[in-house]
């Protein structure tokens, strides 16, 4: 089996600091961890708290320069092969201080990177929200967005369904990482190494062509569309 190694960022949009946002980001997380360990590989784990770094989306949002702590964060961004992005639903969509992130986020960072979006809620109402509103953002930004969206009211809690959500969103994403990356050892931004064989084994080889991130994220640019940065829309 073909080995490979993912940075997965983690996008929680909670706006407390023990929300159910952050215990459904974290559940995603864990289930993509777990999914990629089955199958031999490794993910490891960013995770970007938005509730701590909404003063500087605001600054950002105002003057068009990320403060050094939401620099930070969207370095980690541009460097993860993967993401799970989780929001609380505020009037049937995402909140103010999601959208401003996004909004003070780089064009092209997200460009060919597999995303599972994921939503929660007062109750099942809502659950349209992550194709009504997380979908759309996100195909905007060129981003691969998984099939399996998961939602989480609080009734969700209780049984084993939101766990099963999580699970095969979780493979639809290792299985798009695997696509991306297997066949070598992937590190930030693309550049690939080699397993190193154990004692008496042949090296592992790919009859494939290992497409980086880096390529990824080039071919799902579209040359044709400019994407303005802060500075250029705040001059208009």
């Amino acid at each position: 089996m073909t080995n490979w190694t993912a940075r997965l960022a983690v996008i929680s949009g909670g706006l407390s600091e023990e929300s159910s946002t952050h215990r459904l980001a974290q559940l995603l997380s864990d289930a993509v961890v777990e999914s990629a360990r089955k199958q031999g590989s490794e993910v490891v784990v960013e995770r970007i708290d938005l509730r701590a770094l909404a003063h500087d989306i605001t600054t950002a949002s105002l003057t068009g320069f990320a403060p050094p702590a939401l620099a930070d964060a969207y370095e980690v961004l541009g460097a993860a092969d993967a993401m799970v992005a989780v929001t609380p639903t505020y009037k049937a969509s995402f909140t103010g201080l999601f959208k401003s992130f996004w909004d003070a986020t780089a064009g092209g960072v997200l460009s060919g990177v597999p995303v599972i979006v994921g939503a929660t809620g007062g109750s099942a109402r809502h659950s349209l929200v992550t194709d009504t509103a997380l979908r759309p953002l996100f195909a905007y930004m060129k981003a691969l967005v998984m099939p399996t969206a998961v939602y989480a009211a609080p009734d969700d809690w209780a049984g084993r369904g939101l766990e099963a959500r999580a699970s095969e969103a979780a493979d639809e994403l290792t299985q798009q990482l695997e696509r991306m990356l297997g066949g070598a050892d992937v590190v930030v931004n693309g550049g690939s190494d080699a397993r190193n064989p154990k004692d008496g084994e042949a090296p592992r080889t790919s009859s494939k062509s290992v497409r980086t991130l880096a390529e990824t994220r080039n071919r799902a640019r579209d040359p044709f569309v400019a994407v303005p940065t802060m500075e250029e829309m705040l001059r208009r």
